[in-house]
């Protein structure tokens, strides 16, 4: 994963970023606060040139890319590090510009820009094919689970619920291959 060749994150900036690199010594504080400095300007250009791509970058070479529309797409299908990159951005740009401000019990206000920005993504993209998006309607059903009163219940023996054992299965603490396994256990091997 830090190995790949520099892009919006250098190696170097992966490998601090997953913890693989740290800065030590006198001038450790100021090496971090430039890593991050450099982090931020790279990602904001990044971003930026997501305008010209958009614009510019030919339908053959977003194919190379992507894949055709409506068709396997292979370069997603085949390739899930290519795929969870794709959903780990729309993630985290969504994350970033407050999404979450409307999710859960309880929560309501002016809409967060992040659901301005997705409507205004699916107008643009719409337009580009010559599809005029008249209503965008964004509904989600969520709930809060905070993880530390999970892993309470969890350690006390309490049963969870589905919804509770996937947010504890989507969290970076569960090795999920584990869980696979022991499920494949139970329901094949014990017959």
């Amino acid at each position: 994963m830090t190995g790949r060749k520099n892009a919006m994150l250098t190696t170097e900036d992966r490998r601090w970023l997953t913890g693989e690199k740290r800065y030590e010594g006198e001038h450790a504080k100021q090496q971090r606060y430039q890593r991050r400095r450099d982090i931020r300007e790279r990602v904001y250009n990044s971003i930026l040139d997501f305008s010209i791509l958009f614009e510019y970058l030919e339908q053959d070479e977003r194919e190379k890319l992507f894949g055709t529309p409506g068709a396997k797409q292979e370069p997603i299908d085949d390739d899930p590090e290519f795929a969870d990159g794709i959903r780990d951005a729309l993630a985290f740009l969504l994350y970033s510009t407050g999404i979450t401000s409307i999710m859960g019990a309880g929560k309501n206000g002016p809409d967060p820009i992040a659901d301005w920005l997705l409507t205004e993504a699916l107008h643009r993209a719409g337009r580009k094919d010559g599809i005029l998006i008249e209503k965008v309607e964004l509904d989600i059903d969520a709930i809060e689970l905070p993880q530390a009163s999970l892993l309470e219940d969890l350690e006390a023996g309490n049963e969870l619920s589905p919804r509770e054992l996937r947010l504890l299965l989507e969290s970076e603490r569960i090795d999920t291959r584990n869980v696979q396994e022991h499920i494949r256990r139970q329901l094949f091997e014990d017959e």
